[in-house]
């Protein structure tokens, strides 16, 4: 949980570009909050899209019969993650698609199809969407920063400004990236992509731990 506010957010957007502060922000707020509130929201999207350890986990999915994986609502995106392949050999790759229902669902997208096969496990790492109170206190500091900066260029278009808010933003983006790195646990291993990690785990994508970049020291 975070101890900053969407008040507090805005108001301090309001104040970098030198604008009054507001009590809150419904009702006759005004134009200037309505934008500022707007690009704060944008960048609250666009930080989660990166994938933290507080919006981001691992699902098994295991069909009864052959269909379609249905994602939650809350998707920003999605990545299948366990290994499969098609009739051709190829890996299967798949992402999270929204049909005009506005479903979201798994989408092979090797195949350019919505149908899995339910004799396989399918493993797919989920990011979706917290809203502003869940996060925690440096992440919302560092989206707060970059919505700062962005909303005084679109006010005001002060260059001296500017410089003097990027810096702050490059400090409190550095320390929420810090404690998210922190709250994984991550090392140069598990921070890895899934295709990195196979390669450092020493299993080839080609099912043959034999072949010479994923060679394996074993006893005996």
């Amino acid at each position: 949980m975070g101890a900053i506010t969407k008040l507090d957010a805005v108001n301090h957007m309001l104040l970098m570009a030198g604008e009054s502060l507001v009590n809150d922000l419904e009702g006759e707020s005004g134009l200037d909050t309505e934008v500022s509130l707007f690009i704060l929201e944008r960048n609250i999207t666009d930080f989660q899209l990166r994938g933290m350890a507080s919006n981001t986990y691992v699902k098994k999915y295991n069909l009864s019969t052959d269909g379609i994986i249905d994602l939650p609502t809350d998707t920003l995106s999605a990545e299948l993650v366990s290994y499969h392949t098609n009739d051709d050999g190829e890996r299967i790759k798949a992402n999270a698609r929204q049909d005009s229902e506005g479903n979201i669902r798994l989408h092979n997208l090797t195949d350019h199809i919505n149908s899995w096969d339910a004799s396989k496990d399918y493993y797919v790492e989920v990011i979706y969407a917290l809203v502003w109170e869940e996060m925690d206190t440096p992440i919302q500091r560092s989206i707060m920063a970059a919505a700062a900066r962005q909303y005084q260029l679109v006010m005001q278009g002060d260059g001296d400004v500017d410089n003097y808010l990027g810096q702050i933003e490059s400090l409190y983006m550095a320390k929420g990236k810090s404690a998210d790195i922190d709250d994984k646990n991550y090392s140069i291993f598990s921070s890895a992509t899934s295709r990195a990690r196979e390669i450092f785990q020493r299993r080839s994508v080609h099912g043959d731990p034999s072949r010479f970049r994923f060679w394996r020291t074993t006893n005996g």
